[in-house]
């Protein structure tokens, strides 16, 4: 049951740490069932001798240690396991961040949030819980020895009982594993029915036919959640009845059936009852915590999966500030040469393939790139950004080949507003921006009653479309690289916006010597650009600026 989070907690925490804990787990164990030893003796001869101040002094200090012990133990480890916690979401973070594109793709981003959020919040919730049980389980282990101690008939008749529930304890807890692993497959089924929904409301809202389906998939997954989790739900009922029979049918085995077998005197029996009935909250606690630890070890497995599965289908990028390698910091010319880029299925066949495409772009050209849907255009620009490698042919820069050790300085040549873009909160990766700057741009694009640059970032991001692609055509310039691809910007544009744009912005941005790449259909702005070409298939033709 505890392989998993043993093997979890070598792995990624001190070792020398947790003896620490574990060590004073042991001690508020050990004095819990001190106490339980001081209170049987004093009870016993409280008749006698009246008020005992040597046991009460005794009683005093032992709690004192239990107190520091359980404290420390209980504190430490929840302080250790959130450090874990934030080391591992740290590491996951930083391996999506190298990630490539295809392999970000190719991941349920949903599962990514579920196991970084949900996961790691039952890891971080069962550490209390867990670490109260081992307590338990030292005290219940001297606790038995103090039985032992007692009346050894009843320490033997209590070890068999216990051996005998624990061993259906942990043939149970392989089915409330399993049962765990499945409601979580369907809770994760559920965000995903969920966030279709989410995503699609526009075209649910105009297509009733549509909606009434998917209404009925997404109930579909609802069932088989509510009945994965009923089932569950049953299970851990029957696994927790389990331990309140055994509870009192120990106690009926000490209270009926030891008298029976020995001649102990009757204040030894009381004592063992006491004892018994003493250990019944820590053993509670350990049948309550198991159910925990499965889900513990589920969440475990999960987070090692989705990492796994990164390791597997990312290629971790050599980045050059890592290996000191020399920068791109300009260029003449960015070559493709017979690059090209398909897309395969789970089988590894070759679906819609893009190129060999040869193509030279010289510093500070305006090239259009036009085509219709599912030609290639999004493809190309992706493949020409770096964000999609060629899987055949090579990009150049000058005379220079593009490869693992150069790729990311390559990428830093390009600002990027693609049609699927993503408008940041803060002004991340630039530093020492005026606002003298951001005003001037805020005013040029119309935006200045809008929104503010406030704390290095805008006020307000909740506009239109076109006015977050305003938006994040400023970042863009204030960015000051020396390429700009523009994926169908000026698609969500009012007719004013739109010309000035092509007649003013592209203007501008050509004098101060930038290279630009836009996705368009605006044929009115055609002789903007120095070069068209026309994607038709996958294969990037020249396509004459008369047409």
């Amino acid at each position: 049951m505890f392989t998993n989070l043993q093997d979890f907690l070598k792995r990624e925490g001190d070792f020398s740490f947790w003896k620490n804990i574990i060590f004073m787990a042991m001690l508020a164990g050990l004095a819990n069932a001190g106490l339980l030893a001081v209170i049987n003796t004093a009870a016993k001869i409280v008749e006698d001798e009246g008020l005992n101040y040597r046991l009460f002094a005794i009683y005093a200090v032992i709690f004192l240690i239990f107190y520091i012990s359980k404290r420390y133990s209980l504190i430490h480890a929840s302080q250790e396991v959130e450090r874990i916690i934030k080391n591992v979401r740290e590491r996951i973070s930083e391996k999506i961040l190298k990630s490539e594109l295809q392999a970000i793709e190719k991941i349920d981003t949903s599962a990514i949030f579920t196991r970084l959020t949900r996961d790691t919040a039952i890891m971080s919730q069962s550490s209390f819980q867990i670490t109260n049980a081992a307590e338990g389980v030292i005290m219940i282990f001297f606790a038995l020895i103090y039985i032992l101690i007692l009346s050894p008939i009843s320490f033997f008749v209590i070890l068999f009982a216990t051996i005998i529930i624990l061993s259906m304890f942990l043939s149970f807890s392989k089915i409330i594993n399993k049962e765990l692993t499945e409601m979580d497959r369907a809770e994760e089924g559920f965000i995903r029915s969920l966030t279709s929904i989410l995503n699609g409301f526009k075209e649910l809202k105009m297509n009733s036919k549509k909606r009434e389906d998917i209404n009925s998939t997404h109930k579909n997954t609802l069932t088989n959640l509510s009945n994965a989790k009923i089932k569950n739900s049953t299970d851990m009922v029957t696994y927790m009845m389990y331990g309140e029979v055994f509870l009192y049918i120990l106690l009926a085995s000490v209270v009926f059936i030891v008298p029976h077998l020995t001649t102990e005197e009757s204040i030894i029996i009381i004592q063992v009852t006491a004892t018994t009935l003493f250990i019944i909250g820590p053993f509670e606690t350990i049948v309550n915590v198991a159910p925990m630890v499965s889900r513990t070890n589920v969440a475990i497995n999960n987070i090692y999966d989705l990492e796994a599965s990164l390791n597997e289908q990312s290629k971790t990028l050599i980045t050059v500030e890592d290996n000191s390698l020399e920068k791109i910091e300009d260029f003449k010319q960015i070559q493709l040469k017979n690059a090209s880029f398909y897309y395969t299925d789970k089988i590894k066949n070759k679906l819609f393939k893009v190129g060999p495409i040869n193509l030279s772009i010289n510093k500070g050209e305006t090239i259009f790139i036009i085509g219709g849907n599912g030609s290639g255009k999004s493809t190309i620009i992706k493949m020409l950004l770096g964000l999609y490698p060629p899987k055949e042919g090579s990009i150049f820069v000058d005379e220079d080949r593009i490869d693992e050790y150069t790729q990311q300085s390559y990428r830093n040549l390009f600002s990027i507003i693609l049609t699927d873009f993503h408008l940041f909160e803060k002004f991340y990766g630039l530093k020492g921006i005026s606002r003298q700057a951001v005003n001037a741009l805020l005013r040029e694009m119309q935006l200045e009653e809008k929104t503010k640059f406030v704390n290095g970032g805008f006020t307000n991001i909740d506009l239109s479309t076109g006015q977050k692609k305003r938006l994040a055509l400023i970042l863009s310039i204030l960015e000051d690289k020396q390429i700009y691809v523009f994926d169908e910007w000026a698609a969500d544009q009012d007719p004013e916006f739109r010309k000035y744009f092509y007649t003013k912005i592209l203007d501008k941005l050509k004098k101060d010597g930038k290279t630009i790449i836009a996705v368009t259909h605006d044929d009115a702005y055609f002789h903007v650009a120095d070069r068209i070409f026309k994607m038709e298939y996958g294969q990037m033709l020249p396509y004459p600026k008369g047409n």
